[in-house]
């Protein structure tokens, strides 16, 4: 082993200058491959924090970058001269005549740290500084030293003077989370970089040496006796005149030191999904209106103070230009940080019961099936599945009514009448294509009720839909980023639309619901409809006209029932608030007339023309391809008196409204099925016992006592003598149901259960 040891030895001694040249040869390469070589990507990696603006430039929040700093990026012509000096005059004197390294600086920084036994100074140049900065170096040892020394002059070797002062400016660390001089600025004296005083401008270029020694809240008295050192040397530099020395020694100073804004929380979240983590930028100017944004909440906060005692906690609000489809302002919750009332949950994107709010979506595509304001819709208690029955909210039956007249009233009747008319598969249909994807369930699930409120749909997702009344059918998607182009898809047409929106706007149509003295009627055109979900767990209010869309919605996040607030104001008057809040022009709100809208003068009874025996007359919008048919047949001359002669379905209800006095039926001329109706489509619920489950067959123009046979699908399934009622039990299946009275088939109809 020793002799294997010597002949190397012996080896490497007689080759020892080759070996020497080679070594050397390696270490020039090894520096030219090392110099020459630059990563400009080093400088492209700094994190940003990102700033969201009001649509007037007002700032929002803003956000950590992240590495967990709040820190924007500028340019050297952004800041001030004052400071540019100021920092290279107390950071590195040499900058401009040095190439990354003072050799003399780094030998006395040594000695000093021998001599006192510890790092007392490190003799770093502006470039050293940098490197550091830029490789993040935490610690103070001798390899980081060595790197940054050689990073030092590798930054020399590529990039110019003014390249490195303005990576260095925006990497410099101020205390307060706070990184870059554009960031600083802003936060220690509300200003550009480029408009601060001489005496900010070295206030601040001192902050970085020591940002705890120098913290202006902690020490402002240590960081003035510096300032005054620092405004010494530029007047012995010329740096500044003999006159502006003396006005920054005698000009006070004061630190503007806030916190950052945290305004409109849920609604940032909402524009944050907007970006990617790698597309986002650093200045998002928002269509968000601050002023009235603060106005709003101020408004929810107010009524839910008021509203305390009757179990309202929370509430939520939209409010979009139907302009330019912008949200201007958009409320989450009362209280953000109110874990009471799980605040951060955003209870405009949230999932609750809509009440009566799709009603005017069901009744927009009973237009585009035919049916027109004036069409009489029974508002009776009439035959359906599951033992089930909806009540209007006045408890009351109204007969018949024009369809303009049940959707302003809201009532619940004629609206479940509609569904089950059009269907819920086809409803279900319309609802998505508005918007309300999410009512995925089978159409069984929600039955007719969906009219009533059976799903689940979420503010947000109403005032887009909503918006649609003013906007010729169409949905345009709401923008949340200023400059943004919308998308947009046509749901109803033009003329729907209108006749929906002017429906909702007609105060004399709702005065049986609601009266005149309501929270729904502005003091300019407007189309308004409520609701509120079984239980009194949701109360809602939307309001649409041709400027903005307003949606507020109330109630407890956990889905605890609030009391009744008939009389004491609700969601409607909160909507009434915000809308006078934010429309200032009162000449404005109805949407252009669609052309092929005529209008026809009408009975307000029968919904169709006039007879002579019409006492009163109303005038009603009509799609010119779809004029009312026939007279009113309602009012009959009978000697020298004028009677009202119902059709037999409303026999019960006029029985009981009219007391048995004055009670005129028109019989019916055929003897026929009145429940089912021809094609009628029905649905077995997964949410109720298929027992419970049944339909009830009913039937006109026979007189007390006689006898109906019911053959369904072909075989005899009861006799009855009138008035008794033939229940049936559903099954799924095409059914065909016939009846026949003394051998003879009097009427056939179809109908489907799924």
């Amino acid at each position: 082993m020793g002799t294997m040891v010597r002949r190397i030895l012996g080896f490497l001694w007689k080759y020892k200058w080759r070996f020497l040249a080679s070594s050397i040869l390696l270490l020039c390469l090894v520096g030219i491959i090392y110099f020459t070589s630059f990563d400009r990507a080093l400088f492209d990696s700094q994190s940003q924090a990102i700033t969201f603006l009001d649509r007037n430039g007002k700032p929002l929040r803003t956000y950590f970058s992240a590495d967990e700093k709040y820190s924007q990026y500028c340019t050297l012509s952004e800041v001030s001269p004052h400071f540019l000096r100021a920092i290279v005059l107390i950071e590195d004197k040499g900058f401009y005549s040095h190439k990354g390294i003072v050799i003399s600086s780094l030998g006395r920084a040594l000695l000093q740290n021998i001599k006192g036994g510890r790092v007392i100074s490190g003799g770093s140049t502006i470039t050293m500084q940098l490197t550091k900065l830029i490789y993040n170096h935490r610690e103070r040892s001798m390899t980081n030293k060595i790197s940054e020394i050689f990073s030092a002059l590798k930054f020399e070797l590529h990039l110019s003077k003014a390249q490195i002062l303005e990576h260095y400016v925006n990497r410099l660390p101020f205390g307060n989370m706070i990184y870059g001089i554009k960031e600083a600025s802003q936060f220690y004296f509300g200003k550009k970089p480029r408009d601060l005083s001489l005496n900010q401008a070295i206030y601040l270029a001192l902050i970085p040496k020591s940002p705890s020694r120098y913290n202006p809240a902690k020490h402002l008295k240590r960081l003035r006796q510096r300032r005054q050192q620092v405004l010494k040397l530029f007047k012995k530099r010329n740096y500044i005149s003999a006159g502006e020395h003396s006005r920054a020694e005698s000009e006070g100073i004061y630190f503007d030191m806030k916190d950052y804004p945290f305004f409109a929380p849920h609604f940032i979240e909402l524009v944050k999904k907007e970006y990617t983590p790698q597309n986002i930028p650093a200045n998002i100017h928002t269509t968000l209106n601050l002023e009235l944004q603060q106005e709003v909440e101020g408004i929810i906060r107010a009524h839910l103070g008021r509203l305390r005692n009757y179990n309202v906690s929370s509430g939520a609000a939209i409010v979009m230009d139907n302009q330019s489809h912008e949200i201007i302002a958009y409320v989450g919750s009362p209280g953000y940080f109110n874990d009471q009332i799980s605040g951060y949950v955003d209870l405009a994107d949230s999932l609750r019961q809509p009440g009566s709010t799709l009603k005017p979506f069901v009744y927009a595509l009973a237009l585009e099936e035919g049916y027109t304001p004036a069409s009489i819709l029974p508002d009776i208690k009439f035959p359906s599945k599951g033992g089930f029955f909806p009540k209007n909210h006045d408890g009351l039956e109204h007969g018949p009514l024009r369809l303009r007249v049940a959707l302003a009233c809201s009532y619940n009747i004629p609206a479940f009448y509609m569904a089950m008319k059009l269907k819920p598969r086809r409803v279900i249909e319309k609802l998505q294509q508005a918007g309300f994807y999410y009512l995925k369930s089978d159409p069984g699930f929600y039955g007719e009720t969906i009219a009533l409120g059976s799903g689940e749909v979420k503010l947000r997702d109403l005032v887009e839909a909503y918006s649609l009344f003013a906007n010729q059918g169409r949905i345009y998607s709401p923008i949340v980023i200023k400059g943004k182009r919308t998308q947009s898809r046509q749901v109803f047409h033009a003329k729907t639309a209108y006749l929906i929106w002017h429906i909702l706007s007609d105060p004399a149509a709702r005065f049986a619901g609601f009266g005149y003295d309501s929270s729904m009627n502005l003091p300019f055109p407007v189309a308004v409809k409520t609701g509120t979900s079984k239980g009194f767990r949701d109360k809602w209010a939307l309001a649409v006209n041709s400027e903005f869309t307003v949606g507020v919605w109330i109630g407890n996040p956990k889905g605890d029932n609030m009391s009744d607030l008939s009389g004491v104001g609700n969601a409607a008057t909160i909507m009434r608030d915000i809308f006078l809040a934010v429309q200032k022009d009162w000449t404005r709100g109805e949407p252009d007339i669609p052309p092929g809208l005529v209008k026809h003068t009408v009975c307000p009874l029968s919904g169709q023309l006039l007879s002579s025996n019409c006492r009163d007359t109303v005038e009603e919008y009509f799609d010119r391809d779809n004029p009312p048919s026939g007279i009113c047949n309602y009012h009959v001359r009978e000697g020298d008196r004028i009677t009202v002669k119902y059709p037999e379905i409303y026999r019960q209800w006029a029985g009981k409204t009219h007391n048995g006095n004055e009670l005129s039926l028109q019989r019916e001329n055929k003897k026929r099925i009145s429940f089912p109706q021809q094609g009628d489509f029905f649905y077995i619920s997964q949410a109720v016992s298929r027992q419970n489950q049944v339909l009830t067959f009913e039937v006109m123009g026979f007189s007390s006592g006689e006898e109906v046979q019911f053959i369904l699908d072909g075989s005899h399934y009861k006799t009855l003598r009138i008035p008794g009622v033939a229940t049936w039990k559903m099954q799924p299946g095409d059914h065909r149901l016939s009846i026949h009275s003394r051998g003879v088939e009097l009427d056939t109809i179809e109908f489907a259960v799924r």
